[in-house]
């Protein structure tokens, strides 16, 4: 499929939209298929648990309480896509939200790409699987349960690492520096050249969205961490 050149139809556009979302669906299955073998026997209601008989203040030091505040704050408000909308002026076809887009993967770039964040997917991977541990003397424990198959700990700490070894094959396969240091948060010179074809070619449009498709997948592959951490008590927004 060829990017470069202008499309000459609303049809065409929507035809190259959808050969770039199912380019992804294809690789994001092939991820899963290596990664995520554990995955496929989670159905049904689960119910988290957590022990601790260390002598600690709380069941999360300062920072972790912070770090899963920041985590959660974040994940809630994380845009999502929709509908994508095309307009056409000129007789020439262009996306309708392009600053929406552009802020879309702005508000995914702690949780991805920044390794020193407290977010980032790693590090919120690493205080979930902290809670692992089996001994509620040594620090917080967390069990847990499934409606029918009693505790499945085990087997739901090998889907958290398998979805973050999904998480990092697909940042592997991406090309989010070029997005993030050569385009929306810095304006490196080493991009600049391929940067200033992409835009004029229009293929920047289909880079943004191939990254766009690949976040909504990341989101929902941080689901669980999510929920382990919403299950503990943290505050609420609060009102005005």
């Amino acid at each position: 499929m060829t990017l470069h050149a202008y499309s000459k139809s609303r049809s065409e556009v929507e035809e190259k939209i959808r050969a770039v979302k199912n380019e992804c669906v294809l690789l994001i299955e092939e991820i899963i298929a290596l990664n995520e073998k554990e995955t496929q026997n989670l159905h049904g209601e689960i119910s988290f648990r957590y022990e601790s008989s260390a002598p600690m203040p709380d069941l999360l030091t300062p920072f972790e309480r912070a770090q899963s505040i920041c985590f959660i704050a974040r994940y809630e408000c994380l845009p999502e896509m929709g509908t994508i909308g095309i307009i056409e002026k000129d007789e020439r076809f262009y996306l309708s939200d392009m600053p929406f887009l552009r802020h879309f993967l702005n508000e995914y770039r702690l949780i991805v790409m920044n390794e020193n964040d407290s977010v980032y997917y790693a590090q919120i991977h690493n205080l979930c699987s902290k809670m692992a541990n089996t001994d509620p003397k040594k620090g917080l424990c967390l069990r847990v349960e499934h409606e029918k198959h009693g505790d499945i700990t085990e087997q739901f700490i090998a889907i958290l690492k398998g979805r973050k070894k999904s998480i990092k094959a697909i940042m592997d396969k991406s090309e989010f520096d070029y997005i993030y240091n050569g385009i929306l948060q810095h304006s490196d010179h080493e991009h600049t050249k391929r940067f200033l074809e992409d835009l004029h070619s229009g293929r920047i449009n289909y880079l943004f969205l191939k990254h766009a498709f690949f976040l909504e997948h990341i989101k929902e592959s941080l689901f669980w961490h999510y929920k382990i951490l919403h299950s503990l008590t943290f505050p609420k927004l609060g009102p005005l």
